[in-house]
This record gives C-alpha cells, structure tokens and sequence, in this order.
C-alpha cells in the first residue's frame, strides 16, 4: 500500500478480509499493512469497520 492511508482505507481492508475469510483481521495485521498511518485514524477505520459490519472489534492494543 502506498502511505496515504485514512480511516476509510483500514475499514475497506478489513470488511474486505471479513468477506474473504471469516475472520477479523488484529491489530498486529492492520499495523503491518497499514504502516505509517495515525493511530487515531486506524482506530476509527476499526470502529467504522465494527458499525457496518455489526461485529464486536476487541478493543485494539496502543502501539
């Protein structure tokens, strides 16, 4: 991914991953991929993901 990431791009990834395989993609996952991006950005892309997917995202771990 190229670094201009925002909240949006973390919850498309992770409805996306949901679809694809079932599961919830963790933190560690999300940090990886998105690298660089805000932590206050990739907690609302998390949340947002957890509204429309009606899931509960455990509270993600302060890097």
């Amino acid at each position: 991914m190229n670094g201009s990431f925002n909240r949006w791009s973390v919850s498309e990834y992770m409805r996306h991953r949901f679809m694809r395989t079932g599961q919830v993609p963790d933190h560690d996952e999300l940090n990886s991929e998105f690298a660089g991006i805000s932590q206050t950005e990739l907690l609302e892309g998390i949340a947002e993901f957890g509204k429309i997917a009606g899931v509960e995202v455990p509270h993600a771990k302060a890097h």
